[in-house]
């Protein structure tokens, strides 16, 4: 649905004090944020060129791409997770032909691409034929899938050709894959291997991880090639992860001995510190087959999806040629196997610990779709010790080589030796037959069940000496769909092999199990139930996967055993799914002129799931799973449109819905000033599930078009379980803002305000200045219930003075954000929840030296010990009014100390989370930054240091801290004059910090090169200023009553006025 154009053009040419952005924007916090990022904006630029703020965490506004100002927004919160999707997305996204992570802004910042850190998109895009998008800059190619990866500028310029391309099948975002984080070699077999002689000899094994130090003592020399993917400028391993890996896989040391000591290693860097690119991993794993891998260890990975992606394709691709090592990942739920170790020819490897038992972060299977048996395997993964990298900070130490981790990440490359060992065993097998006599002489545990550990944990002594085994490895019968009554059994060899000179006599069975874990039969049989291999031959079994049987609904699994004189020999994982009831869902859409609206679409959000699902056009069915959904449709009609949800659809059969935009009612909201222009409009529905709220909103950059309509079509919760917000901003013709928000229970049809202005009350808010060349903006948000709400940011002059016209229903959040002339974020402050009464002025201030440290209500404890941690908080660009802040900076350091000793540091301003040695002790913690050139005329740097003793206790305790702040009185341009001056002081405390012993105050007027102490006269400090002064530092040192001292400095902290 598009909005009609607006008028915002001739504002902004006659604005005074300002010019109006027009953006939209919704906040969800439950307060504002301390320590890193209080007051500070994310920027995340959308494959479309929109550009989504978010602030300490949540969204706080989506600002229109250049020539997108009719762009509609939608949002949703769920399961944590944001996602924000223009309307012109919507189709392709429906279609299958954009991939939904180019729009989850969580994911999207999680994986390092947000504006700070990404100047494009990574995309990879899989083509149907030749030809290029021009707008894209093409990094690399990708044939392996049909691929190429690739930035798309965040300009948007790709994206209008991507969508028009026929070429293109699909635009993947180049997601970002995570590594999966003595006596385990021994745990698996080894030991008795390389008694045999077996130890890897000649046997390639590449591993594509983090890098490997190849000046650490053990893993040294194994290395035969070495290649970087990454956009790292150095192959060094600045993790740890990928050491650890090809130690454990090929270490030749003598404690830590590792799986096949005698191995060679390719060096495959597809990880840098902020994770592992698709299209990366895809460049490595080419190029490890290429180099004669016979084994390649991936112990990382990321989100399984229905469907191949573009890696699990590569794998499956590849297997021909080497066989893949996969980590199965560290969810530890069921159905959360991740890719690649998802592909069907990928070794996926569970971690268990030192008996066997299930570590409980292993991911588990059943794997997504099919229902298929993953993990394979499992191997030791708990507190693995192996060698440290030099530069590495993952994992901990042990001694000055090793260090200790835990993850499926350390199970895989047992698995990727033990590969090896039989590698060399049988130079002839292929990475297939590897993987079957791994998977057919693992050991299970008679406690977990298939989808938990595949056939068990790997026993590389059984594996060689194994002279009978099976193929496929596994077998997975697929998904029966309802009714079961009426389903055919469906069956699949296994061809067992023996390669010894006398036939075998097998027995056969199945140990089966249901989704609930406990034995069934006649579900998974296996004919017959004897079987003679003969020498150096095959004979072949059937396995029937039955779901008529009177069982539960999911997916069963077994363990079919092939036994011979009272032993098992060999173990072959099998599973089929008795699908759960699937209904249908038909949406049809119904215009405001009764006849079928083709340019309508729906969302439908499983509720239990963060993502939703799109479909486009008059009519469309989809087939879900029954459970309860929300479902938003927009119908085009006219000019504008109707918005219409039904909150609480409860699916437990095929359901047809109409969505009728005749049932909606109009939304208009209309401001007391009549030459107000809208900047922005915002209409939410909120719904609690099981506890859990789930959001949608439609944002309209630009304020409501003319003709809206918003209603319910039908579902409606109980009191309490669901209501709606709406936000309208504008600006008003004399220069000021008009700002709305209201929130109500439940959802009706049609929303009208007209609020009169003595209705409203007025804000005042004097900005303090801005650097030259920086562009100051300002933001009013509305605080609902939930933390939500909609604002429209708007440049202002700073210093200067910002009126805003506010409803007094709701509390409000006010922002203060200071951007480079390109848009760069560089600084910004961020009240707490604000209210005023109708017909009142209020006056506030913002962006204000002096700036420093500063404690708010709504801030959480600065210094708090708890379980063997000390976590340290503080905002440090509080501004003078109070309002937390935050700056970008060139350089920062935090870091603790215990009775004189240095525990540890972080790289944040202010922020830093600690592990405490048992005992009392006295500690000291300092930070300091340095703002980053043209962030602020004031407080360029910032230090400050407390002392404290913390008792021996590991209960939560918050421990004492006292604060100074300054608050001089300046002019509108952060001035005093020169002479003598009063310098008010402010204390604050936390953690029961107590009244003062002793206090100094300093002052220095070139830029901290001298410092004089300066007197004190009634609590303030009493400053003679030199007319030939440009800025006054001041420093303050002091001991609170109970012997807890502080120190802080900023320098520049404001100007002298001659």
């Amino acid at each position: 649905m598009e909005r009609e154009a607006r008028r915002g053009a001739r504002h902004r040419s006659r604005t005074a004090g300002g010019r109006a952005t027009g953006v939209a924007s919704a906040d969800r916090r439950g307060g504002p944020p301390v320590g890193p990022g209080a007051g500070e904006r994310t920027e995340v630029t959308l494959i479309t060129g929109d550009r989504v703020v978010l602030r300490g965490g949540g969204l706080g506004e989506v600002v229109a791409g250049p020539g997108r100002e009719r762009q509609v927004f939608r949002t949703s919160v769920a399961g944590a997770r944001l996602h924000v999707v223009p309307q012109d997305a919507v189709p392709a996204l429906a279609s299958g032909k954009l991939d939904p992570r180019l729009f989850d802004v969580t994911g999207l910042v999680d994986a390092g691409y947000d504006d700070a850190r990404r100047d494009s998109v990574p995309v990879v895009v899989t083509r149907d034929g030749g030809g290029r998008t021009s707008a894209l800059e093409v990094g690399r190619e990708l044939p392996l899938v049909g691929a190429v990866a690739a930035r798309a500028p965040k300009s948007g310029a790709a994206f209008p050709q991507l969508l028009a391309d026929p070429g293109v099948r699909k635009v993947w975002l180049d997601g970002v894959m995570r590594p999966s984080l003595d006596r385990s070699a021994g745990q698996i077999g080894a030991p008795a291997a390389w008694a045999a002689g077996h130890t890897g000899a000649g046997v390639r094994v590449a591993v594509l991880d983090t890098g490997v130090d190849d000046g650490h003592p053990e893993p040294a020399g194994r290395a035969v090639a070495r290649a970087n993917f990454t956009d790292s400028a150095e192959h060094v391993d600045d993790v740890g992860h990928g050491t650890h890996v090809a130690a454990t896989i090929a270490s030749a040391g003598g404690t830590y001995r590792g799986v096949a000591p005698d191995a060679e290693l390719l060096d495959g860097k597809v990880c840098a510190l902020d994770g592992c690119a698709e299209s990366w991993i895809l460049a490595g794993a080419q190029w490890a087959v290429d180099r004669g891998a016979a084994v390649v260890n991936l112990s990382l990975g990321g989100a399984d999806t229905p469907g191949l992606d573009p890696v699990e394709e590569a794998v499956e691709s590849l297997s021909d040629r080497a066989l893949f090592v996969v980590a199965a990942g560290n969810s530890g739920r069921p159905g959360t196997i991740g890719s690649p170790g998802s592909a069907d020819s990928a070794l996926t490897v569970g971690a268990v610990d030192r008996q066997d038992g299930l570590a409980p972060f292993s991911s588990r299977g059943p794997r997504l779709g099919d229902s298929a048996v993953k993990p394979d395997v499992t191997a030791p993964g708990t507190d693995v010790v192996a060698a440290r990298s030099r530069h590495g900070t993952e994992g901990t130490p042990v001694d000055e080589g090793h260090v200790s981790m835990s993850g499926t990440s350390m199970a895989t490359p047992h698995v990727a030796g033990a590969a090896a060992l039989l590698k060399q065993r049988h130079p002839d097998w292929s990475g297939r037959r590897i993987k079957a006599a791994l998977v057919a002489s693992a050991t299970p545990n008679p406690a977990l069940t298939p989808h938990q550990q595949g056939s068990g944990r790997v026993d590389v002594a059984r594996a060689l000496a194994l002279e009978v085994s099976a193929e496929p490895s596994s077998l997975a019968l697929g998904v029966r769909e309802r009714p079961h009554d009426d389903d055919e059994p469906v069956t699949g060899d296994l061809v067992h092999r023996n390669d010894s000179d006398a036939p075998v006599a097998l027995d056969l069975a199945v140990d089966a199990v249901g989704p609930d874990g406990r034995p069934t039969t006649g579900v998974l049989t296996v004919a017959p139930a004897a079987l003679t291999v003969p020498a150096g031959g095959t004979a072949t079994a059937r396995v029937t996967g039955d779901t008529r049987p009177d069982v539960p609904d999911g997916a069963h699994s077994g363990l079919v055993t092939a036994s011979s004189g009272g032993g098992v020999l060999v173990r072959t994982p099998v599973s089929v799914e008795r699908a759960q009831e699937r209904c249908s869902l038909t949406v049809r859409h119904v215009g405001r002129d009764g006849g079928p609206a083709e340019e309508s679409d729906t969302a439908v959000i499983d509720l239990d799931q963060p993502s939703p699902r799109y479909s486009v056009g008059a009519e469309s069915t989809a087939t879900l799973p029954p459970g309860e959904y929300g479902v938003w449709s927009s119908v085009a009609s006219g000019g504008g449109g109707a918005l219409l949800t039904r909150p609480a659809l409860v699916l437990d059969r095929d359901t047809t819905i109409t969505v009728d935009a005749r049932e909606a009612e109009p939304l208009r909201v209309t401001p007391p000033d009549p030459e107000a222009e809208p900047l922005v409009g915002g209409y939410t529905i909120n719904q609690v599930h099981e506890g859990r709220t789930t959001s949608y909103t439609y944002l309209f950059p630009g304020g409501f078009p003319e003709e809206l309509w918003v209603g319910r079509n039908g579902g409606e919760l109980p009191a309490g379980q669901q209501s709606r917000s709406v936000g309208a901003q504008s600006a008003g013709g004399d220069g000021s803002f008009y700002r709305f928000g209201w929130e109500e229970p439940g959802v009706g049809a049609g929303f009208v305000r007209e609020p009169a202005a003595g209705e409203l009350a007025t804000v005042r808010t004097t900005v303090g200045p801005a650097p030259e060349g920086q562009r100051a903006s300002h933001a009013g948000n509305p605080v609902f219930g939930d933390g939500s709400g909609w604002g429209a940011s708007s440049e202002v002059a700073a210093p200067g003075v910002v009126v805003d016209h506010v409803n007094t229903e709701p509390g409000w959040r006010w922002t203060y954000t200071q951007n480079t002339a390109d848009f760069a974020w560089s600084a910004g402050q961020s009240s707490g929840d604000e209210r005023y009464r109708a017909g009142r002025e209020h006056r506030r201030s913002t962006n204000g030296p002096v700036f420093g440290p500063v404690l708010a209500d709504w801030s959480t404890p600065p210094l708090v010990r708890e379980g063997g941690q000390l976590r340290f908080s503080l905002s440090l660009f509080g501004d003078r009014a109070g309002n937390l802040g935050a700056s970008d900076t060139a350089s920062a350091r935090t870091a603790l100390e215990r009775n004189g000793k240095p525990v540890g540091e972080s790289a944040w301003p202010g922020s830093g989370q600690f592990t405490l040695e048992p005992g009392a002790a006295d500690y000291r913690v300092s930070t300091e930054v340095v703002r980053t050139g043209g962030a602020s005329d004031f407080s360029t740097r910032l230090s400050g240091a407390w002392t404290f003793r913390a008792g021996a206790g590991t209960g939560r305790a918050e421990l004492p801290l006292t604060l100074v702040r300054f608050t001089p009185a300046l002019d509108r341009d952060g001035a005093a004059r020169a002479g003598f001056s009063l310098l008010p002081l402010e204390f604050q405390r936390a953690g029961g910090a107590s009244g003062l012993r002793s206090l100094t105050v300093e002052a220095s007027y070139d830029d901290g090169a001298s410092w004089a102490k300066v007197p004190m006269l009634l609590g303030s400090a009493l400053l003679d200023l030199p007319r030939a002064g440009e800025f006054t530092s001041l420093r303050v040192k002091g001991v609170d009553g109970a012997g807890n001292g502080f120190e802080q400095t900023a320098i520049r902290a404001y100007k002298i006025k001659h």
